[in-house]
């Protein structure tokens, strides 16, 4: 069991990052094009030849650091721990579980290492944006979109699991049949509009707090003489909420994907309920 969870996750994790990764029409963009605007020529070159890490590699880089990271720490595990890192990993895996088993459900516990793919690697591509030189690809549209649209898809898929493909279809006419015609295409915009509003909320928050942190390095630059400039890291504090930001986004949206998982199953349930 624990081998297919780690196998749904890291399956999970590759899936949303190749489809963000080719949602990006435009392999060098950088959030320090602000900053470029305010710092003169000699410290920030032209941003055409400033080449920050951007959008795709930095995609790249998480996936591959984090399937680094739970090969390495998943080798050597004990049905006892024995060490500090792996009662740390399985504190972490736990409460995962723990808590979005708690909102999915007896039947849908199955779907844990699915929601719990999201939420670990959107914390991971937020947090990027926390260390120097690295911007966070959800600050990006084309990334957060991706995400919300793979997010919804995997619910349909879902659904169409649990339900089968009449039932699915019988859940989007709705209650009573005959205001299906009205219904059904209601609930298509409705499931479309899903993966919107995951995509803005994240990309929102991201993009702002890493606006934020821009101006304030730009602010905190004094200049003294003609080339000689003295930084003042006024920006750290916002970096402290940037990693409570971050940690918030991943968490809503997948509290937001398992309940959209929630709501298929339930009128699974309710049908079975009915049928009994």
């Amino acid at each position: 069991m624990k081998k297919i969870s780690f196998i749904c996750l890291v399956f999970g994790i590759t899936f949303t990052a190749v489809f963000g990764s080719f949602a990006a029409d435009n392999g060098h963009r950088s959030l320090l094009y602000p900053l470029s605007q305010i710092l003169p020529d000699e410290i920030i070159p032209e941003p055409t030849r400033w080449h920050q890490p951007d959008l795709i590699p930095n995609t790249y880089f998480a996936v591959i650091i984090l399937t680094l990271f739970f090969i390495f720490v998943t080798r050597k595990l004990k049905r006892v721990p024995e060490g500090k890192g792996q009662t740390l990993l399985e504190v972490f895996v736990g409460g995962i579980m723990d808590f979005f088993g708690g909102i999915l459900g007896d039947h849908g516990k199955k779907y844990i290492p699915f929601v719990g793919s999201f939420f670990i690697f959107i914390l991971f591509l937020n947090i990027l944006g926390v260390i120097p030189g690295l911007q966070p690809p959800t600050a990006d549209l084309n990334t957060t979109l991706a995400l919300g649209i793979t997010a919804v898809l995997g619910v349909q898929i879902i659904a169409i699991k649990e339900l089968g493909i009449v039932g699915y279809l019988k859940h989007l006419l709705g209650n009573p049949p005959l205001l299906g015609i009205l219904m059904f295409p209601l609930e298509v915009i409705a499931q479309l509009s899903r993966a919107g509003s995951l995509a803005v909320r994240l990309f929102g928050n991201i993009f702002g707090e890493k606006s934020v942190v821009i101006q304030l390095t730009g602010m905190g630059i004094i200049t003294i003489g003609s080339s000689f400039f003295l930084p003042i890291p006024v920006q750290v504090p916002m970096l402290f909420f940037g990693l409570f930001a971050g940690f918030l986004q991943a968490f809503v949206f997948t509290i937001l994907t398992s309940i959209y998982i929630v709501l298929f199953i339930e009128h699974d349930e309710e049908a079975h309920e009915a049928h009994h």
